[in-house]
C-alpha cells in the first residue's frame, strides 16, 4: 500500500511542473476576442468616469461659491 502511494506522489510531483508551464504561455497571449472585450470594457469606464469627474468638479465649484457669498454676507 505505500509503494503505490509513493509511488502515485512521485507521479504527481513530477507531473506537475509540465502541466503548469504551457498555461503560462497561454496567459501571456490575448485572442481578438479578449483584447476587443478589454477595448470595449475600458471604453465603457471612461464613458461613465468622465461625466462623474465634471460633476465633482461642477459641485466643489458650487461648493467655493456658496462659501464666498456666505463670507460676503457676513462682511455686510
Amino acid at each position: 500500500m505505500k509503494k503505490y502511494f509513493y509511488t502515485i506522489m512521485a507521479l504527481f510531483i513530477l507531473c506537475s511542473p509540465l502541466s503548469s508551464c504551457s498555461s503560462d504561455q497561454e496567459k501571456k497571449e490575448k485572442g481578438v476576442i479578449e483584447q476587443r472585450t478589454d477595448k470595449v470594457a475600458n471604453e465603457a469606464v471612461q464613458a461613465i468616469k468622465v461625466p462623474l469627474d465634471q460633476a465633482k468638479i461642477a459641485a466643489e465649484q458650487e461648493s467655493s461659491r456658496i462659501k464666498q457669498d456666505e463670507e460676503q454676507a457676513k462682511k455686510q
